[in-house]
């Protein structure tokens, strides 16, 4: 019951004290200018962690919905006895979908125009289990049958200059033997369909159908290997690793994350960086408060000393300058929130707003492959920057409190 009144007596001083500082102007200006700096940090840091994840996110759902989560390939990159791989595969827990293919880099040639790509065979059917290329579409129709057609990205029919229903020819890394000499090996394809994914694949990946791939690499039926879906993508290379042990001698296996995760990991290392230095906003306001504090303290030290001599114990004195200076904090911190979440909430319409009213676009859609700022706000980050700008705070009042706390009466009233 005594702790329980100290506390409730330290908290109305300290927040008697808080409140009346209008009486020192420079003192009043640095609370405010702490105070709006832990706002402006707070808001910053909320925004744009917010606009990392969406772009993060915005990167996963382009890249990732047309490359698997993983890739089981035979010894030598050839798997004869794929089938009773993939059954085995599919009774695993975890994976949600396999599916066959073959690839090879290629050249795709269309009159004076050539580009190189990677060439994938992939079985219609089974291909939907484990990316969304059907989903993709944006002309023509999904692969049927191996009538050898090709599926192009469309940035790379743009760059060859076709449409459905042209043809183009694909230039492999192999050779026919003829009389004549030695010719590189060359198909015409016709063009049935053109994806849009909004990412680098569209410009380097074609996709044919799984016959079409194993004729052109003379593999008869054998394939490269298969692509893997798990239920969690992140959990795909432990995953991998556990099932290697299981699989066939000479079989490897490869996750998203080899493929495509230095660019995830690059985004990443950016939003932590990031996340660093704005957060130094939110360290530098914590300073100020313990300059409000030790001002505060020093303007203090008779009014401190009559309530010692009243009986406040040095434990009450410090739990005052505590509620005074995490008063700053938690106004500061809650301003923050309050501007941050619906900004972050809405960042992707505020932008929309002020692109059409200045007449100007943050990202042109024929550069870039997003043409808005996407935003996914995440309660984790909001809790764990909350947390942390209170706890810096907590530490910043600790030294002046106790500071406080050690004024002794009759020195700070002999010339009172």
């Amino acid at each position: 019951m005594a702790q329980t009144s100290s506390l409730l007596y330290s908290l109305r001083i300290g927040l008697r004290y808080f409140f009346s500082r209008r009486r020192d102007r420079f003192l009043s200006l640095v609370s405010w200018i702490s105070l709006l700096g832990m706002a402006v940090g707070i808001t910053s840091l909320i925004v744009v962690m917010s606009v990392m994840n969406g772009f993060e996110a915005e990167l996963r759902g382009r890249v990732l919905s047309l490359v698997p989560h993983g890739f089981v390939d035979g010894p030598e990159r050839r798997l004869d006895d794929w089938q009773s791989l993939a059954a085995q595969l599919r009774k695993q827990a975890g994976i949600v979908g396999v599916s066959p293919y073959v690839g090879t880099a290629a050249m795709l040639m269309r009159g004076d125009r050539l580009r190189g790509i990677e060439l994938l065979g992939i079985d219609p059917q089974a291909e939907t289990a484990v990316s969304a290329i059907h989903d993709q579409l944006v002309a023509g129709r999904y692969l049927e049958n191996p009538d050898f057609e090709i599926l192009l990205g469309d940035i790379l029919a743009r760059h060859l200059q076709v449409t459905v229903g042209d043809n183009v020819t694909a230039v492999l890394p192999m050779v026919t033997v003829t009389p004549l000499g030695i010719y590189p090996r060359e198909k015409v394809l016709q063009v049935v369909g053109l994806f849009s994914a909004g990412a680098d694949i569209d410009g380097n990946t074609a996709f044919v159908h799984l016959r079409d791939g194993q004729r052109l690499l003379r593999l008869g039926n054998a394939v490269n290997g298969l692509r893997v879906e798990f239920d969690d993508l992140f959990a795909a290379p432990q995953r991998l690793a556990a099932l290697s042990g299981q699989m066939p001698d000479g079989t490897q296996t490869r996750s998203w994350a080899e493929t495509q995760g230095s660019l995830f990991q690059a985004v990443k290392m950016e939003k932590k960086m990031i996340r660093l230095l704005l957060f130094f906003i939110v360290v530098i306001a914590a300073f100020n408060i313990i300059s409000i504090l030790t001002m505060a303290v020093s303007q203090r030290r008779t009014a401190v000393a009559v309530l010692r001599t009243m009986g406040a114990t040095p434990g009450m004195v410090i739990g005052i300058f505590l509620c005074y200076g995490l008063m700053t904090a938690l106004l500061g911190i809650s301003l923050g929130g309050l501007l941050g979440v619906p900004l972050a909430m809405n960042v992707s319409e505020i932008i929309g707003w002020l692109e059409s009213f200045a007449g100007i676009k943050v990202f042109n859609p024929d550069v870039y492959f997003i043409s808005a700022i996407p935003s996914e706000f995440r309660w984790v980050d909001f809790t764990g920057i909350v947390v942390a700008a209170f706890v810096l705070s907590l530490l910043a009042t600790l030294y002046p409190a106790w500071q406080s706390a050690r004024i002794q009466p009759a020195e700070a009233l002999r010339y009172e």
